[in-house]
């Protein structure tokens, strides 16, 4: 657990020593091509020194972001309840080969228990959570405001709700448009999510579309628990994204197996062959973050209901124990 949280921690420091040396450099660029002559030609020298300083660097901070992910994406079952959970999962593995990763981390231990964690599945409307921590990050910029209209005369406010409350798919594609599935794309894998991907291609009219969606279990829960931990956005920020997961209409998931002693806010997916459902479970004042996907259904909207009550069911005997 100590460990885990070390890693948080050195992660946080990664991001921002990325961030620094890209302002530095972006800075340096604006000062060679705003002068000239000698000086100009010195300012061009100094980036291009601090430009492979900071490529060596980043080649470094690659390494040591696998090496964090790697051990994120392990299991640390530090109780009996975890062994109970972990045992569950094995069971419906067995039933249901390689169809099922999971993701709980009990943010007050630091116990975790995954499976198949680290596998790539279709994100489905999972993509819309890592949009939304996009779009944000624009507005605490200064770039964009919750206030600010799209074509049809409603705000990026009215879209971020209707994307993660309801799964709307057009709004979530117009926001995505509006700063470019490319710039999500570079984006996301800046801050460390590099098993995520829109697979961006460039059409004949100039506009990026998006092709495959994917993700991974482990990387879903990273997000939660850096937004839970406010490391990814402002305070104002990161209580919105909470209070729209808060908000989340659709409970076909985890919600059938969960009691009404524990809240949840979070974010579901589905497609024929998809059913995935991730967010924060909070009880006793106590949170925990779960991220569960699944493929490989006839017909997801029936055949992954029950196997969603299980796993919900389970998460609750153990939430129980604690």
């Amino acid at each position: 657990m100590k460990k885990r949280k070390r890693l948080k921690k050195k992660y946080s420091f990664l991001l921002t020593t990325l961030f620094l040396a890209g302002c530095v450099t972006f800075l340096l660029w604006d000062l060679a091509n705003s002068q000239e002559g000698e000086s100009a030609a010195s300012a061009q020298t100094l980036m291009t020194d601090v430009a492979y300083e900071a490529d060596e660097m980043q080649q470094a901070d690659e390494t040591s972001i696998a090496e964090a992910n790697a051990i994120l994406q392990s299991s640390t079952i530090l109780s009996a309840s975890g062994e109970d959970l972990a045992a569950d999962l094995d069971e419906l593995n067995a039933t249901y080969p390689d169809q099922l990763g999971f993701v709980l981390i009990n943010e007050q231990t630091g116990e975790a228990i995954t499976t198949n964690e680290s596998r790539i599945f279709t994100s489905a409307s999972l993509y819309k959570l890592f949009l939304t921590y996009a779009i944000l990050e624009q507005v605490d910029a200064g770039v964009l405001s919750l206030q600010d209209q799209m074509a049809d005369g409603a705000t990026i406010d009215d879209y971020l709700t209707s994307t993660i409350t309801v799964s709307a798919n057009e709004t979530a594609k117009e926001l995505a448009y509006l700063i470019g599935w490319e710039n999500i794309e570079t984006f996301i894998h800046e801050q460390g999510f590099v098993s995520t991907s829109f697979n961006p291609y460039l059409e004949a009219d100039g506009v990026y579309y998006n092709s495959d969606l994917e993700t991974t279990p482990a990387e879903v829960a990273f997000l939660l628990e850096r937004l839970l931990d406010g490391e990814l956005l402002s305070e104002s920020s990161t209580a919105y994204f909470l209070g729209l997961l808060g908000d989340q209409q659709l409970v076909y998931a985890l919600n059938t197996g969960l009691t009404d002693e524990v809240t949840f806010a979070h974010k579901t997916g589905l497609l024929d062959d998809v059913s995935h459902d991730a967010g924060i479970l909070s009880m006793d004042g106590q949170n925990y973050i779960v991220a569960v996907l699944t493929d490989g259904w006839l017909n997801a909207t029936d055949d992954a209901t029950p196997v969603f009550g299980e796993i919900g069911s389970a998460v609750m005997t153990y939430l129980y124990a604690q």
